[in-house]
């Protein structure tokens, strides 16, 4: 998963903005939105999961990544703001704008004890320890996430883009040292469990979609955005593609066609071509990748709190009554971590969930946004259609945002009806706030 924010730009851009990036650093930046630690483990989980047909899920989500950044840059041209959910909002209205926000507060916080997991997974490949040492780092770095995204206002995730040069580091230098180690029978048999496993395998792909939604800050934050824009998000594309692939074929080729069955891939490479100083590099850089975009991720769901309740997300009291219930989640997904057999995979999966409904509505705020029969409206129905696909293999974990989504309508219900009863026993100031609520809902 990548940690940037459905409702805020991200981490690296405001310096950017103040320097006007050009297309070497405008490509930099928004492949730190883009990529995250999940590279390290996300094609792992999809090839125990599809085998060598994992690849062929990879590619179908990349292209569909070209259609998605572009309709978020559309929709931002539009004069919407404030990111998918206020894409939401402009285009259906302050209830639609909830329900997106709510997806995102309440649905997508598992994801950040998943990259906690992740981290863990690796540091336990490297010291010892098993499931011990993975579920106390994971705890540990979801932890410092919580504290940090209280403590900090937004925005201060500088050391991203750095942290993301180190994952690229990690990816280019382990695929030419296990090169040698390749076999391409591996690539057979191509999908040993068929479209189960390739549904699979696309649900924990679906983190690859997020993140494209940071080029529609990128208008405010290049020079001569309209030259340089279709450059970064081209050479956007290109970098992160290969970085994936540069990932998910040497694991298969490596590892086997299951990549190793293992939540530390990237480590277990290099424990073939360097031995143990290599899986310590590896669990370095991805307990630090980890904490960081855990941070910044805890930090966007803040930000989205602070915004819907309307309260100041500089205060920190306000900051950790936005963190309240999306902490006790993540309390209660490292509970279910240490007491049952969910692992990463399932958090995972629990998460996209939840994103996929978000990102759709997100998407098909582009229809409503932009000029029928245009290309730019082509362009937003072509990726709405292909987000949309996830919904067939999210299939059950959907509960957990149709829940909220019926959660969130309810008290819109309740929110509607009391204004009627406050005109029946008084006129004082609940009263007319009641209404200006009611007024606001319509």
């Amino acid at each position: 998963m990548t940690r940037t924010p459905v409702a805020a730009r991200p981490a690296g851009t405001p310096t950017g903005a103040r320097r006007g990036a050009g297309v070497l650093r405008g490509t930099a930046l928004y492949t730190a939105a883009v990529v995250g630690p999940g590279i390290l483990t996300l094609p792992g989980l999809a090839a125990q999961a599809a085998g060598p047909a994992s690849l062929l899920v990879l590619a179908a989500l990349l292209v569909a990544s070209v259609p998605i950044a572009h309709t978020f840059v559309a929709i931002e041209r539009t004069g919407a703001t404030g990111g998918i959910v206020g894409y939401v909002t402009t285009a259906f209205g302050p209830l639609a704008g909830r329900v997106a926000g709510a997806w995102f507060r309440y649905g997508v916080p598992v994801g950040i004890p998943a990259l906690g997991l992740i981290g863990g997974a690796y540091l336990a490949q490297a010291v010892g320890g098993g499931r011990t040492t993975t579920l106390l780092v994971a705890t540990g770095i979801t932890g410092i996430a919580v504290v940090a995204a209280i403590g900090r206002r937004a925005g201060t995730g500088a050391f991203v883009p750095v942290l993301t040069g180190l994952v690229v580091a990690l990816v280019v230098v382990t695929a030419a040292l296990t090169a040698p180690h390749a076999d391409t029978t591996a690539l057979t048999p191509l999908a040993p469990d068929g479209w189960t496993g390739v549904l699979q395998a696309a649900l924990v792909l679906t983190w690859v979609l997020t993140g494209w939604e940071a080029a529609a800050a990128f208008p405010r934050t290049l020079r001569d955005p309209e030259r340089t824009l279709p450059r970064v998000t081209a050479l956007t594309l290109v970098v992160v593609a290969t970085l994936y692939g540069l990932v998910a074929v040497p694991q298969i080729l490596v590892l086997g066609p299951r990549a190793g069955g293992t939540e530390a891939p990237v480590a277990a490479m290099l424990d073939l071509a360097l031995g143990s100083p290599g899986v310590t590099v590896a669990a370095v850089v991805a307990a630090a990748v980890a904490t960081g975009n855990a941070t910044a991720y805890a930090g966007s769901l803040v930000e989205t709190g602070a915004a819907q309740s309307g309260g100041d997300p500089a205060r920190p009291a306000i900051r950790a009554r936005a963190l309240a219930v999306p902490a006790l989640i993540m309390a209660a997904a490292l509970t279910a971590a240490a007491t049952t057999p969910v692992d990463v995979a399932f958090l995972v999966a629990l998460t996209a969930g939840s994103q996929v409904p978000v990102y759709v509505l997100g998407l098909a705020a582009g229809l409503r946004l932009l000029a029928r029969g245009t290309r730019a409206w082509w362009t937003a129905l072509l990726a709405t259609g292909a987000v949309a696909t996830l919904l067939v293999p999210a299939g059950p974990h959907l509960a957990a945002p149709a829940a909220i989504g019926v959660a969130v309508l309810a008290a819109a219900l309740v929110r509607r009806q009391r204004p009627a009863h406050h005109r029946t026993t008084h006129h004082g100031p609940a009263h007319h706030r009641a209404t200006r609520t009611h007024q606001e809902l319509r």
